[in-house]
């Protein structure tokens, strides 16, 4: 399944769209909330959008369903 990222406010209002996220892993698991892990470049002008004040909404690019909407938790630089 392919997914695109998207960044909206708490109203639900679209901001961005993280066209340059890649190794996005959407990992669900009974009795435990949805977690996505993905890498974004440190360079991408919307990095600043990605904030605890925001949503992450995952989409299916084919199907265009929203299997979660999740918040930031942990962001970390990788060398």
């Amino acid at each position: 399944m392919e997914y695109r990222i998207e960044i909206r406010n708490s109203d639900g209002d679209l901001i961005q769209i993280l066209e340059n996220a890649h190794d996005m892993e959407l990992v669900e698991a009974i009795n435990q909330p949805t977690q996505l892990s993905f890498s974004l470049p440190a360079t991408d002008p919307k990095l600043h959008f990605v904030t605890k004040a925001n949503e992450l909404w995952v989409r299916e690019v084919d199907g265009d369903t929203i299997p979660t909407k999740t918040k930031l938790l942990i962001q970390e630089d990788i060398h």
